[in-house]
């Protein structure tokens, strides 16, 4: 069995042995099978506690041996002293996968946690059985309605599969739900991120990945892995543990070794990872990757309401490494016609004036001023930048973002939103499903910058 069939166990499991579940159930118990029952699990549960004959209305066992089935996966939710004689049990009972939720093993500072995990490792080693963990969330898969989280978790089919060196990442962000599948890797006592890059690499399922990471044991194979995958699919990276202090506190969390970030910097973008520096810009990245096109140049175009926003939006522009182009001879002087005599045109273009002093409506002046943007050759991305300061102001925008999706679906086109509905018209021009609404002028260069970096990384490997 390959490192991609081992994985199918844990991410696409028809059968689940919950080994150690608790009888309590109901809010704040923490129970992964009330939680799999929630999500309506499309697999066959099986609840193992000998101290109980039925949970959740499901038959309850004594232990594995008196499933009636070997399940693809068993979760295991024991003290830790009792952790090695149930993957022993399981491993008898031909269990192949098994994740190890328990905490305290390497990321305790005790020597008896190091002593149970080599011991684990020592147990499986030849035998064709993997572990996930321990210390871990697990895995989560959205099409199957299935995680292994103690914590419920929101999820949805969307393309995104997570790697993580922590549990976190579970709960998804602000502006997208992390979970289309997930792998928390925990402390890495056998199923590892390389596994897991394996699998995404050749899931269907997987558009983008998420990566987050704390430290690695072997970083050239990981590297090599992360370049391969990287070929075939955008691998956007949180790597943490930049600081030397904060390395101590990475070693606490999972005993993950670290380096200096320097050279992690260097060798993520060689291996054509998308390095972001926090969770809001992971956020933006993926969005990016899973909704905006690539585009063929750096070329921006602006359109504005308001001149010092627009100036603003342009200088974010150039600290991306996007660049503002001169519009072609054609555009100026169709721009021209929309504005007044005295109003010198260019990029950004400043449409207000052509609304209050020509007369034009704001719909009619903003989809003239943009065609002639994204119709302009030097013009490889667009953006708008307006005021968000009434929810029913996005309805006026659908019909022009339709359009443009439509005459240049190689160009990417984004919004720059300021004012107290951005979350309301954000998700009104969203549901298009063919631009982005961003908060800050930076976020949106800097999504679209992501996506040019990747295309100029992919031409060096041809």
């Amino acid at each position: 069995m390959n490192t991609v069939e081992q994985m199918k166990l844990f991410m696409e499991p028809a059968s689940i042995s919950a080994i150690g579940v608790s009888r309590k159930t109901g809010p704040g118990e923490f129970n992964l099978l009330q939680n799999l029952v929630a999500y309506g699990y499309k697999g066959r549960l099986y609840p193992v506690n000998p101290n109980a004959t039925e949970i959740l209305g499901l038959t309850a066992y004594p232990d594995v041996w008196a499933v009636p089935e070997t399940t693809d996966v068993a979760l295991i939710s024991l003290p830790r002293e009792l952790v090695l004689q149930s993957v022993a049990q399981c491993m008898t009972r031909g269990i192949k996968a098994i994740v190890i939720i328990t905490q305290g093993f390497v990321d305790a500072d005790d020597e008896r946690g190091q002593q149970l995990q080599q011991e684990l490792l020592s147990m499986i080693r030849g035998t064709g059985v993997r572990i996930l963990g321990p210390n871990t969330f697990g895995v989560a898969n959205a099409g199957l309605k299935m995680s292994s989280s103690y914590i419920p978790v929101p999820m949805e089919v969307n393309g995104v599969g997570t790697v993580s060196q922590t549990g976190g990442t579970f709960v998804g962000l602000n502006d997208i739900r992390l979970i289309g599948k997930a792998v928390d890797v925990g402390d890495m006592c056998d199923v590892d991120i390389v596994d897991a890059l394996e699998y995404y690499e050749q899931d269907d399922d997987t558009r983008v990945i998420a990566l987050h990471i704390e430290g690695m044991p072997d970083a050239r194979r990981f590297l090599r892995a992360l370049e391969r995958t990287a070929r075939s699919k955008p691998v956007v990276t949180l790597k943490t543990g930049r600081s030397e202090r904060v390395a101590e506190a990475v070693q606490s969390h999972t005993g993950a070794l670290t380096g200096r970030d320097e050279l992690w910097d260097i060798a993520l973008r060689e291996a054509g990872a998308t390095r972001v520096a926090d969770i809001e810009e992971l956020s933006d990245a993926l969005r990016a990757f899973l909704r905006l096109v690539t585009p063929r140049g750096d070329g921006v175009g602006i359109t504005t309401y308001t001149g010092g926003f627009g100036i603003i939006a342009a200088d974010a522009c150039a600290r991306s490494g996007m660049e503002l182009v001169r519009f072609a001879d054609a555009t100026m002087e169709g721009l021209r016609t929309l504005s007044p005599e005295w109003l010198g045109v260019g990029n950004p273009v400043d449409i207000w004036p052509g609304v209050s002093i020509m007369g034009h409506t704001r719909k009619e002046m903003e989809t003239a001023a943009l065609r002639l943007v994204m119709k302009d050759p030097n013009v490889h991305a667009a953006m708008a930048v307006i005021g968000a300061f009434d929810a029913a102001l996005g309805h006026e925008y659908l019909d022009m973002i339709a359009e443009m999706a439509r005459e240049h679906p190689e160009k990417p086109f984004v919004y720059f939103m300021y004012g107290e509905q951005f979350r309301a018209v954000k998700e009104l021009v969203e549901s298009t499903g063919t631009t982005l609404a961003f908060p800050t002028p930076d976020r949106a260069f800097r999504a679209l910058s992501h996506l040019a970096r990747r295309r100029d990384w992919l031409a060096r490997r041809r």
